[in-house]
C-alpha cells in the first residue's frame, strides 16, 4: 500500500483542486442565498431549474459535477491541458467568489 503522500504527484495542483471544491461550495451557498433573497439569479438554466425544484439537490449536483471533473483533471495532471484547466477554475471561481462577497457586502 503506497503513502498517501507518495500519490500526490502535484501537492500544490492538489491544493488548488482542494481549494475550488471550497469555491464552489461557496458559490452554491451564495447563489441560494442571494436567489431567497431576490438579487441574483443562476447563470445556468439547467442549475436554475434544479435550484427552483430543490435547493439541496442543486447543491449536492453541483458539488458532485465540480468534484467529479476536478478529480478528473487531477487524475490526468501528468498532461499540460488538465493543469492548465485546474487553474482556469480556480481564477474563475475566485472571481465568482468576489462577485458574490461583492453582492453581500453592497445589499444588506
Amino acid at each position: 500500500m503506497q503513502r498517501i503522500v507518495e500519490q500526490i504527484r502535484y501537492p500544490r495542483l492538489f491544493v488548488y483542486v482542494l481549494i475550488a471544491i471550497s469555491m464552489s461550495g461557496y458559490d452554491a451557498m451564495a447563489t441560494m442565498r442571494h436567489i431567497g433573497r431576490g438579487v441574483a439569479s443562476e447563470g445556468n438554466p439547467l442549475m436554475g431549474a434544479l435550484i427552483e425544484r430543490n435547493a439541496i439537490e442543486f447543491f449536492w449536483v453541483k458539488m458532485a459535477m465540480t468534484v467529479s471533473c476536478l478529480v478528473l483533471c487531477y487524475a490526468y495532471s501528468n498532461l499540460r491541458t488538465a493543469r492548465v484547466g485546474i487553474r482556469f477554475v480556480v481564477a474563475a471561481y475566485s472571481l465568482l467568489c468576489l462577485y458574490h462577497m461583492a453582492i453581500a457586502v453592497l445589499i444588506r
